[in-house]
């Protein structure tokens, strides 16, 4: 009977602070990530250690995968704001509301709603990045280019700036 008891009692250790598969803390998570925190981040944010929330991701699928659909979310909308702003595209710019004046210079209490816009020019950086890492042919362009490079070398010490301005003032 002594023996069963014990068995009984024995410490099964401490309750873990989080359901790691509840909704709630997968939401949470979500949420965290879809705002760009990084997992150590999300780990203080939820009040873990980040090393113990590294473990409890590689302990529970379900949660790395909340972590991905949530950075994949981000990505997405970054991808699309990164590729407006390299086509250009019409912006608003300002907004502004002026009150009438009758010709006694009273307020005649009817209002003019004037908007600003302005074109934003294509970005052609960011055209040249998005190609860089979407279009294969772009990269074997750019990558020809650098390897044609007519920067004059010092094998010792790299560069030779001398030798590169002597030659374009020729």
């Amino acid at each position: 009977m002594m023996e069963s008891e014990s068995q009984h009692n024995k410490h099964t250790g401490r309750k873990p602070k989080f359901d790691y598969k509840s909704e709630e803390f997968l939401s949470q998570v979500e949420t965290y990530a879809k705002k760009g925190f990084t997992d150590r981040e999300i780990a203080f944010a939820l009040g873990l250690a980040p090393q113990t929330f590294c473990e409890k991701k590689s302990e529970h699928c379900e949660l790395s995968e909340v972590l991905a659909r949530g950075r994949a979310t981000i990505t997405a909308a970054v991808r699309a704001k990164f590729l407006a702003v390299a086509l250009g595209g019409i912006k608003t710019k300002s907004t502004v509301v002026r009150k009438l004046k009758d010709q006694d210079g009273n307020l005649t209490g009817e209002e003019e709603l004037q908007v600003s816009e302005s074109e934003l020019a294509p970005n052609l950086q960011a055209m040249s990045v998005w190609l860089y890492h979407h279009d294969e042919e772009w990269r074997k362009v750019e990558r020809r280019q650098d390897e044609d490079a007519d920067i004059p070398k010092d094998i010792d010490h790299g560069i030779s700036i001398d030798s590169w301005i002597k030659d374009k003032l020729k």
